[in-house]
């Protein structure tokens, strides 16, 4: 009577762990950069929100549908422009910086907002366009 085999030989299992250590290191490799892409959408969300919010709060006060929400002269350097965001505050670990500011801004003046997201270890700036509205 011939004895039969229970369980694994030890080259089998060292097979399976060095073929899984494989797979590990190359999902690793593959899927450790994940946090700075994360970064870097965030932040075109962040000025695609800044751009679509002023362009429906400026379609609203040329309309005259809806409320729209005034900006004040401070919007053109960037340091007020929170009330175009859905939460009402700028979010939080962007910087939102205009360069060259507009003096005298009139109702429907462009101007533009870069966007920073260095803070939380992103790597791009992406501009966003801001459509002035007068209080």
């Amino acid at each position: 009577m011939q004895n039969a085999q229970k369980g694994f030989t030890l080259i089998e299992l060292v097979v399976v762990v060095v073929l899984l250590g494989i797979l590990g290191v190359t999902a690793l490799a593959r899927y450790q950069d994940l946090s700075l892409q994360a970064a870097n959408a965030a932040i075109s969300g962040v000025a695609s929100e800044l751009s679509s919010s002023a362009a429906i709060n400026y379609a609203a006060a040329i309309t005259g549908g809806g409320s729209p929400t005034p900006l004040s002269a401070a919007a053109a350097d960037c340091s007020n422009i929170a009330p175009l965001f859905t939460s009402g505050a700028l979010p939080a670990d962007h910087t939102f910086v205009n360069a060259g500011g507009i003096p005298g801004l009139a109702a429907g003046d462009v101007f533009t907002c870069t966007v920073d997201n260095s803070a939380i270890g992103g790597t791009t700036s992406v501009i966003a366009s801001v459509i002035y509205t007068a209080p």
